[in-house]
Parts: C-alpha cells; sequence; structure tokens
C-alpha cells in the first residue's frame, strides 16, 4: 500500500516534465527540495517519509506527520514557507483543513482536474473545478492532486 503512494508521487512527477525539483513542506512552513535527478527511491521508514539517491544514501528524512504538501517545482525553489509561491509554479490553497463536507482550492480554475487518494494509494473521488465534495468519505487521512501538486487533508 505505501508502494502505491510511491507509484503516485512518480506518476505526478511524470506528468508534468519541466519538474526538475521536489519539494516537501512542512507543517511549521519550512520545507526541503531536491532535485528530481538524484532521488532514486522514496521509502517509508516506521512513521518517516525517507528520500534516498541513487546509491542509498539518505537525502532527506521527514515524519509523515509533519508532511503539509508534496510539490514538483520546475525549477530551484527558496525553501516554502506557508502559502509561499514555490518557483515559477503556482500554489493552490486547499482550505478548510480538517473538512467535514466541502474542500474548497483556491487558485484552481473551473477546468482543474481534482482527484483524492486514500494514503494506501486508492483513488476515491475525482471531480473538475475549484471545490470537491468529501462528505462520503470515510474519516481520515487523505491527498488531493491537483495538476501536478499533492496536499494532504484530514477528513472529520
Amino acid at each position: 500500500m505505501k508502494n502505491r503512494f510511491i507509484l503516485i508521487c512518480a506518476m505526478l512527477c511524470s506528468l508534468q516534465c519541466i519538474a526538475t525539483n521536489l519539494v516537501v513542506e512542512t507543517r511549521t512552513g519550512s520545507g526541503l527540495s531536491n532535485d528530481i535527478a538524484i532521488i532514486g527511491k522514496w521509502m517509508f521508514v516506521g512513521q518517516n517519509l525517507a528520500l534516498l539517491d541513487k546509491s542509498g544514501g539518505i537525502l532527506a528524512l521527514e515524519p509523515l506527520s509533519n508532511i503539509r504538501k508534496i510539490v514538483f517545482s520546475p525549477s530551484e525553489p527558496d525553501v516554502p514557507t506557508n502559502d509561499a509561491v514555490v518557483g515559477t509554479e503556482s500554489l493552490y490553497v486547499v482550505f478548510p483543513n480538517p473538512t467535514q463536507d466541502v474542500l474548497h482550492v483556491q487558485g484552481a480554475t473551473d477546468a482543474t482536474p481534482l482527484r483524492i487518494y486514500t494514503m494506501e494509494g486508492k483513488l476515491v473521488t475525482s471531480a473538475e473545478g475549484q471545490a470537491i465534495e468529501v462528505n462520503s468519505l470515510a474519516n481520515g487521512t487523505y491527498l488531493l492532486q491537483i495538476a501536478t501538486q499533492v496536499a494532504r487533508f484530514i477528513k472529520e
């Protein structure tokens, strides 16, 4: 199931060929940025996300509970802060989080594809637009794919 999450992130990366960096933004507003070309593997080690280089060395280790969103960026960004623009790519703001009924996406258009995945990587619903209904989802943590960005949210 964790391998599906890795596969989803890899697919997202391939959707935007100009992406050169992977940015993991944390709940504290700090973040880590790594060149996609040097990332050999993503692994889950306990309750942590580990980014490994092609020789198996650890590039980064971040607790899953501290990850706010994962963004594929076309250029070397500054370390992100809350709601900052990453590189030249516009940043979507997902709210409210946690949510009960509807999840809104600021910065999206009526044609923006939205896909919700379980933490195991299973697609549970999709829509286009600036909002997506989540009232039918079981309570828990989910991933929302918005174009090349992935945001984690909690359904209460």
